[in-house]
């Protein structure tokens, strides 16, 4: 689905899914599981916020619950995620 997920042993890989190391950065604050990382060069803050000022993808567009269904985030507060 395109986003890219921090390398786990909380993670199965699928039959289509691979590791590849990359430099990477995390956009929003969450759990390895569900938040993807993207791809980055940025060194620095001033990096960073050009980086943001420019992008195409909120915040949120790289949250893999968001993808999976629309009560994602419910259904794990009902299993004591938070």
């Amino acid at each position: 689905n395109g986003i890219y997920l921090a390398n786990s042993e909380y993670l199965t890989l699928g039959k289509d899914e691979f590791i590849e190391n990359m430099v990477v950065r995390c956009r929003t604050v969450g759990d390895m599981t569900c938040t993807g990382v993207v791809a980055s060069p940025a060194r620095n803050v001033d990096d960073i916020i050009a980086e943001v000022a420019a992008a195409r993808v909120t915040e949120r567009g790289g949250r893999t619950d968001d993808k999976r269904s629309e009560t994602a985030m419910e259904d794990r507060k009902k299993d004591g995620y938070f």
